[in-house]
């Protein structure tokens, strides 16, 4: 006597993760730098000069305007022609 058996062997195929994963680790890595870019800039400074400014958050800026009147000579002469 011969013994037949037969296997019915189902293959059960998992989806790729590998789109997940890779969706995973991006924004893990996006909200790292940005967490960083935030200590960086705005908690950084806070410590760095003690939270003290020395000109109190005074900033001084010089502007120099060079303005023409109606004739087109300079604002700078003064006298009247």
């Amino acid at each position: 006597m011969v013994d037949e058996r037969k296997e019915h062997v189902e293959r059960r195929e998992e989806p790729d993760r590998t789109g997940s994963t890779a969706i995973k680790s991006i924004t893990a890595i996006i909200i790292t730098v940005l967490l960083l870019f935030f200590i960086v800039y705005f908690v950084f400074p806070i410590f760095g000069d003690g939270g003290e400014q020395e000109d109190e958050g005074e900033e001084d800026v010089n502007i120099e305007l060079d303005l023409d009147d109606e004739e087109g000579n300079g604002g700078d002469e003064g006298g009247e022609e």
